[in-house]
């Protein structure tokens, strides 16, 4: 399944970060190993949720937990360029929300990264407080 075309255009997404790779992210074909880029993927959402302040946007005893991860290769990523992992949110929803990112090189998406976070609280899922709800809102992806 392809992703939606604007999600191919580093102008689509509201935070960006520069992400160095490392000689120890080639694998044997000389191109950026893909567990590797899912190691990019999770630096550029951590980067993204500082941005967002979401940790002082949650309730005291709760926890934001990954439900779900997608990654889509669109094409080979290589050494030693610098990525640029852009990222937004897709989806605020009732108790959860959707980290939409996209990995780009050179110019070029390499990559999209869908996750869905879920809030929660003693163990379950609950709803998302008003705090964290305006925290997210400046990071929803450009139309």
């Amino acid at each position: 399944m392809k992703p939606d075309p604007a999600r191919l255009n580093l102008d689509a997404y509201p935070f960006t970060v520069e992400v160095p790779t490392r000689f120890a992210d080639v694998d044997p074909l000389r191109h950026l190993n893909n567990v590797r880029l899912a190691e990019i993927y999770e630096e550029g959402r951590v980067r993204l949720h500082l941005a967002m302040a979401v940790e002082g946007a949650r309730e005291k005893g709760s926890r934001t937990v990954i439900a779900q991860l997608t990654v889509r290769y669109l094409a080979e990523g290589f050494y030693p360029a610098t990525l640029l992992a852009g990222g937004g949110v897709s989806r605020i929803g009732g108790s959860s929300y959707e980290i939409a990112q996209g990995l780009f090189q050179d110019g070029r998406c390499i990559g999209t990264c869908d996750t869905v976070l879920v809030y929660t609280r003693e163990g379950r899922s609950a709803p998302l407080p008003e705090t964290l709800r305006t925290q997210l809102r400046p990071y929803q992806l450009r139309a």
